[in-house]
């Protein structure tokens, strides 16, 4: 049974403002680790309340409230729209994509057992983003529910970089990185479709990435399952181009937004963070 839009609108809403999860709370063991919970859970909050002003209520201005009682900046509220923006796009996206990532899934539980003969390179970059995920049912049972999936993995993997024994976030690379892919989205093709990059942008994109990091996703096998098919479905095309233009807007703003952040780390539950680029790493 298809749901009516505002009722959708409500659930996502709901969705946004339950994470990051409960149970990671529940990992969390030092006063810094629960506070970064907290922390990241009132910004959840405050998104879905914009979401809701967006999308569902009228004359409802929550995040312009906030920077009014100066509980946030006006830098982080146009972060926040923008984010609010991919999360709309994205979910659009979702709903066209959905039923081509469950087919690309079969496929992939269908090509496990001829992994052994693929060559090494596509092997390795088998087993590093599409084993595991080959040896499971497909999981959903609706474009929302993955569209839902792809939000728990973004707030759950940002919060829980805080639970790793170490874990360092050096903002040089990131900006880096967030530049090199400001461009690639920058030059997709009318189709949605990003370009092909050269060996050595490859490499630096993976370098600035911290590659190793690295795995599989449900955004990135929606978006790898976009880049097959959208040439074929021209709405699918037309909501790539758009999730796209989002993710550029969003992007862009947050790599200007961190110019002037240093790095930081979690090392055993503590937040470390340096006082430049570069510096050493202290207890925040």
């Amino acid at each position: 049974m298809n749901q009516k839009i505002p009722e959708i609108d409500e659930q996502i809403a709901q969705l946004i403002a339950s994470l990051p999860s409960s149970r990671l709370l529940q990992q969390a063991k030092t006063p810094a680790q629960i506070e970064e919970w907290h922390k990241a859970r009132q910004t959840q909050i405050l998104l879905a309340e914009c979401w809701k002003s967006k999308w569902l209520v009228k004359d409802y201005y929550p995040v312009e409230e906030a920077v009014k009682r100066q509980e946030i900046s006006q830098l982080k509220a146009e972060l926040m729209y923008c984010s609010l923006n991919e999360k709309k796009a994205r979910w659009e996206l979702c709903k066209v994509a959905e039923k081509y990532v469950k087919r690309r899934h079969a496929l992939l539980q269908i090509w496990t057992g001829y992994v052994e003969r693929f060559p090494k390179p596509f092997a390795h970059f088998w087993y590093k983003f599409f084993h595991q995920a080959s040896l499971r049912q497909y999981p959903f049972q609706s474009a929302y529910d993955l569209f839902a999936e792809t939000l728990k993995e973004e707030a759950d993997g940002s919060f829980s970089v805080c639970l790793e024994p170490y874990y360092e976030v050096p903002m040089k690379k990131w900006r880096q990185v967030g530049k090199q892919y400001t461009q690639l989205l920058k030059q997709a093709k009318l189709d949605g479709t990003y370009p092909q990059l050269k060996k050595a942008e490859e490499q630096r994109l993976k370098t600035n990435l911290v590659w190793h990091k690295v795995g599989f996703s449900w955004i990135g096998m929606v978006l790898w399952t976009c880049q097959i098919e959208a040439g074929n479905d021209p709405l699918l095309s037309k909501q790539l181009v758009a999730y796209n233009k989002s993710s550029w807007e969003a992007l862009s703003l947050g790599v200007s937004a961190s110019r002037n952040l240093h790095g930081w780390a979690w090392h055993k539950g503590e937040l470390l963070c340096t006082d430049k680029a570069g510096g050493v790493y202290r207890k925040a």
